[in-house]
């Protein structure tokens, strides 16, 4: 019996030292998932979509339009921009002072035939992000030039037309 009690008092030590007898997580067979955990400066993702992109954590909506929604909360510029850039695909953003804005941008998941203008913002110590929709209306078919630029207000040579700019 004193040979049993040894042996279980050798198998519980040595389960909390697997080190001890030569034996990793993978030498075990014991497989581990990753875990998936946040960077410091890296936002969660929201449920709620705008235009198809996700609503960054700790920002709310302050204006709607048919083409366009305005948010705005408190993040780091630099957090804001890494989440807008992993949610579109669009070239070179430009900065103007304490904007950065992304033109012709497609939103990942969204649709693909839709273009959008993204916005980044610096307002009093909050950052507001502007998503507007700026695809360009279909032709209609069957105008010609000539019509397309009346409609416009302007003559064939760009001359504006009186009347259309007086409304």
């Amino acid at each position: 019996m004193s040979k049993l009690i040894l042996f279980g008092l050798l198998l519980a030590f040595g389960c909390g030292h697997s080190k001890s007898w030569g034996l990793s997580g993978s030498d075990a067979g014991v497989t581990r998932a990753p875990l998936d955990r946040l960077l410091p400066s890296e936002l969660s993702k929201s449920g709620l979509l705008v235009f198809g992109f996700p609503i960054p954590p700790g920002m709310s909506i302050t204006q709607r339009y048919p083409d366009s929604v305005h948010l705005q909360g408190q993040m780091p510029t630099s957090s804001l921009k890494e989440f807008v850039e992993t949610h579109i695909v669009a070239g070179p953003s430009e900065v103007d002072g304490h904007r950065r804005t992304y033109n012709n941008a497609r939103i990942r998941g969204g649709d693909s035939s839709r273009v959008y203008s993204i916005e980044i913002d610096e307002l009093r110590g909050e950052r507001a992000l502007i998503i507007s929709d700026v695809t360009p209306k279909p032709l209609e078919p069957g105008l010609s030039d000539e019509e397309r630029w009346r409609r416009a207000g302007y003559m064939p040579d760009g001359t504006p037309i009186a009347s259309a700019q007086s409304m």
